[in-house]
């Protein structure tokens, strides 16, 4: 018997390309929803039921139909997905593949799509840390100095600390996006959304100081569109690597472990509820439309702010303070 020829779904996913350029879609969301789709399809083109599965769906011959991708086949890749890489990439390729063949439906290339009934896999919950204070300290206090260097690396520390901004967010940002009378930064997040990120008069000052070391680094005065950072040796924009590449360092420099920028916004976010901050106001900060992230960000501290509740509210000592009270008034 001939073998089964693969049905490709590369044009299909570079017209879907093509649409989501036309969206204008952030180019991060594009990257997340191609990848997905050449991942499933390279999967496809080798694709193979389990031996000794009599019931297991054949290699697709075609986009719809008997022969065509049925759900059994994105099972497969989730699960295999599941098997090689993490829980956290399965479900990311499973959300994007949802969004591609429901515009395969869309576009009428399909009559229905062959994941409309399948749920995502779970995705399980981690705890990112947050920063201590004392490491806060550490890694501020190596960055103290008047070189731009020095002003540039503690302007990004407490803008991250100060906003909640992730490392996209703050780092794509160009000088007309800065307000320092008003102290915000407006940033671009999730779904192309943009957003004013305020923050505090400490930070103000630092970047303050650090835009004024900027135009002397660059000899001239900066413009609008320049970007909010520049490299201390190419004097051009500060990419996302080099962010991390520069806090990494300062963490060695400091003597503490590795800080990944996201636990910036893990911590600030544990700082706001520990210190009792209005829940819907940290949503409209973190650009958060789901309240479930409210209990997602900061978890791993949850127990110290219940312990610290608790020393508020502690229904022995309200009841032992009670008890005093009429003991004294006998």
């Amino acid at each position: 018997m001939a073998k089964r020829q693969p049905y490709d779904i590369a044009p299909l996913s570079a017209s879907w390309a093509r649409s989501l350029r036309a969206r204008n879609l952030a180019d991060n969301t594009q990257r997340v929803y191609t990848r997905a789709a050449a991942g499933l399809r390279d999967f496809l083109i080798t694709y193979e039921p389990k031996p000794g599965d009599e019931h297991a769906r054949l290699v697709p011959t075609e986009l719809e139909g008997n022969d065509g991708i049925h759900r059994e086949h994105i099972e497969a890749y989730i699960d295999h997905l599941l098997s090689t890489t993490s829980a956290a990439t399965a479900h990311q390729h499973f959300r994007s593949l949802k969004t591609f063949f429901n515009w395969l439906v869309d576009e009428e290339e399909m009559d229905r799509s062959p994941m409309r009934t399948m749920k995502a896999p779970r995705l399980p919950e981690v705890e990112v840390p947050v920063i201590p204070d004392d490491a806060l300290e550490k890694l501020l206090k190596v960055c103290k100095g008047t070189t731009f260097e020095a002003r540039r690396d503690t302007a990004i520390i407490l803008m991250f600390l100060d906003t909640g901004a992730r490392l996209s967010e703050l780092t794509l940002r160009t000088q007309e996006k800065l307000d320092l009378d008003l102290m915000v930064l407006h940033v671009r997040g999730k779904g192309d959304r943009e957003r004013p990120a305020p923050f505090g008069r400490a930070t103000a000052v630092a970047m303050d100081r650090y835009l004024r070391a900027a135009g002397k680094h660059l000899g001239r005065a900066l413009e609008p569109g320049d970007p909010l950072w520049f490299g201390v040796k190419t004097k051009r924009e500060l990419t996302i690597w080099g962010v991390g590449t520069m806090i990494e360092r300062r963490c060695k420099e400091a003597g503490i472990p590795h800080i990944h920028p996201h636990q910036f916004r893990h911590t600030f976010a544990h700082l706001w509820k520990v210190n009792g901050g209005n829940e819907d106001a940290l949503m409209r900060i973190m650009g958060w439309r789901s309240r479930q992230m409210l209990s997602r960000y900061g978890s791993s501290a949850g127990e110290e702010r219940a312990r610290r509740e608790h020393r508020d509210l502690s229904p022995g000592d309200r009841l032992n303070g009670g008890k005093s009270g009429r003991g004294g008034q006998r």
